[in-house]
C-alpha cells in the first residue's frame, strides 16, 4: 500500500475496505488520487465517529489506535479538500462488524495462542482485541465503519 506501482490515471476505480487504515486516510485518498482517471471513483471503508460526542474512554482508546478517527462530515471534507466530489456515504451495518469480523476473529483466538506457543506477544494482540470487541459492544452506536464512495475531479 506504501509503493503502488501503477500507472498515472490507470485506474477506473480504487476499492479499499477495511484497508486504508494501514498508511492513514489522508495519505490513502491522497496518494491513490493519482492512479485514478478523471472522473473515477475512490470506494472505501474508514473507521469513523457516529456521534460527535462519546464516551471518554472508547475516545481515549481509538485516539491512541488510530489518530484519524473523525466524523462522517470531516472525512467527506477531506474528500472535497483532495479533489474528490463525495457520492455517498454510508454505515456498515453492525452484523458486518459482529458476524463478519469480531465473532470469527473471537473464534481464532485460542488456535492463535496455541501456534505461537502462549508468548506473552500473542497474548497482547489476543488481549488487544478483546479488548476492542468489548468496546464495540458497549459502544457500537458511537463508532463503526463508514463507507466512503468519491469521484475524482478533474480540473480544466
Amino acid at each position: 500500500m506504501e509503493a503502488l506501482d501503477f500507472a498515472a490515471e490507470s485506474l477506473d476505480a480504487i476499492w479499499s475496505e477495511g484497508a486504508i487504515y494501514n498508511i492513514g486516510f489522508e495519505r490513502g485518498v491522497s496518494e491513490w488520487r493519482r492512479f485514478i482517471k478523471p472522473d473515477g471513483i475512490l470506494a472505501v471503508s474508514e473507521l469513523t465517529w457516529l456521534t460527535e460526542r462519546r464516551p471518554a474512554d472508547l475516545d481515549t482508546h481509538w485516539r491512541e489506535h488510530y489518530v484519524e478517527v473523525d466524523t462522517a462530515s470531516a472525512k467527506l471534507a477531506l474528500l472535497e479538500r483532495q479533489g474528490y466530489a463525495p457520492l455517498g456515504y454510508f454505515v456498515l451495518p453492525r452484523r458486518c462488524w459482529l458476524d463478519g469480523y469480531y465473532r470469527p476473529l473471537q473464534q481464532r483466538f485460542a488456535a492463535f495462542l496455541q501456534a505461537h506457543g502462549n508468548s506473552p506477544a500473542a497474548e497482547a494482540i489476543v488481549e488487544e482485541r478483546r479488548h476492542e470487541i468489548e468496546l464495540y459492544e458497549r459502544y457500537g452506536q458511537y463508532f463503526g465503519y463508514g463507507f466512503y464512495i468519491a469521484r475524482k475531479c478533474h480540473y480544466g
